[in-house]
């Protein structure tokens, strides 16, 4: 196995590993919600929880951008490249998610919560091809 064979390996394994504890967590705190057991502290903080739908459906977005190795939506098209399948997929499952939400009598769908989770994903997963693109260009250098 050469380096760069290696250090691909070992890439594809840190988006895997952190994409599948990532959702560990957040199906974790989903199931919770779902059961009506998360503390309400919206009286004491209003809206507590947008910050929490940016950065965990964000951070789904980061690794599984990177687990499917920032894949075009529509490859071949060269001026759509930044368009990510993985930012898609996560988008339309978080707004799934908030339309589900309806038949909760514990949870509420909210606009606002789709914003933010919509936010979460496209900064998340430009961090990740930034991230992956330093990471190329040190690889280069060494």
């Amino acid at each position: 196995m050469t380096s760069s064979t290696m250090h691909g390996a070992m890439s594809r394994s840190f988006w895997r590993i952190g994409l599948g504890v990532h959702l560990a967590v957040v199906t974790a705190i989903s199931i919770v919600a779902y059961l009506g057991l998360l503390p309400d502290a919206s009286r004491i903080l209003p809206r507590y929880d947008l910050p929490g739908h940016l950065v965990f459906i964000g951070v789904i977005a980061f690794f599984l951008d990177g687990a499917l190795d920032f894949r075009p939506l529509l490859p071949g098209k060269p001026r759509l490249a930044w368009l990510r399948l993985a930012p898609v997929i996560v988008v339309g499952l978080a707004g799934i998610e908030e339309l589900v939400q309806s038949f909760s009598p514990y949870r509420s769908p909210s606009i606002l919560d789709f914003t933010c989770d919509t936010v979460g994903v496209v900064l998340f997963s430009w961090l990740a091809r930034r991230l992956e693109t330093r990471r190329e260009a040190k690889r280069g250098k060494t």
